[in-house]
């Protein structure tokens, strides 16, 4: 109880002198497992949050991309990325909203692996109702090769950004389902 208590009052600390500093946002990074619920918590304030089944642990974080890599106890590597929607060079003026946005980023990021590192692209599933898109990137030549499954998301002006590295632990369909987990609300999976 008193450990939860001072976690509070650090969080509201926190927030206090952030927003005396600076006009610009204050971010808010953090998570933690609960073992009561078995699901690990990640959030990154005001921008979003995940509940992630099971328990998940930091491993680095990429300042450019902005994605946390996390692994669980069968060694598989999730990342995970907020932001705002007009932080991309192809949406500085932040017009292209909900699914508009989605396509436009699914061109311009599998455009990078595409032509930087002559991968290939699949669209896997497309929501325009719910704004995500879930595709791959891979390399058919290699066995082993890499082979990461994607889903994008635009919710309020804010948007997620969840992939699964290579693993022969999890199918294709297990991949997908988990990503849609840890993104769409209960009732809508």
């Amino acid at each position: 109880m008193i450990k939860k208590i001072s976690k509070a009052i650090i969080i509201v600390t926190l927030i206090s002198l952030a927003s005396c500093a600076t006009q610009s946002t204050s971010i808010i990074v953090g998570g933690e497992y609960n073992e009561k619920k078995n699901e690990t918590e990640y959030f990154v304030i005001p921008y979003g949050s995940t509940k992630i089944p099971g328990e998940w642990t930091k491993t680095n974080y990429n300042q450019i991309s902005r994605q946390q890599f996390l692994t669980n106890k069968d060694s598989i590597n999730l990342a995970i990325a907020f932001g705002t929607i007009n932080k991309y060079e192809f949406n500085t003026d932040g017009n292209l909203k909900g699914f508009t946005f989605i396509k436009a980023f699914y061109e311009w990021d599998s455009k990078y692996f595409v032509e930087t590192h002559g991968l290939k692209r699949q669209i896997i599933e497309e929501d325009s109702l719910n704004n995500y898109m879930i595709f791959r990137i891979f390399d058919e030549k290699k066995e082993n090769g890499f082979n990461t499954i994607f889903l994008i998301g635009e919710k309020n002006g804010h948007f997620s950004n969840f992939s699964i590295n290579s693993t022969k632990k999890w199918t294709e369909e297990e991949k997908i389902r988990f990503l849609k987990t840890i993104y769409l609300p209960t009732e809508e999976k």
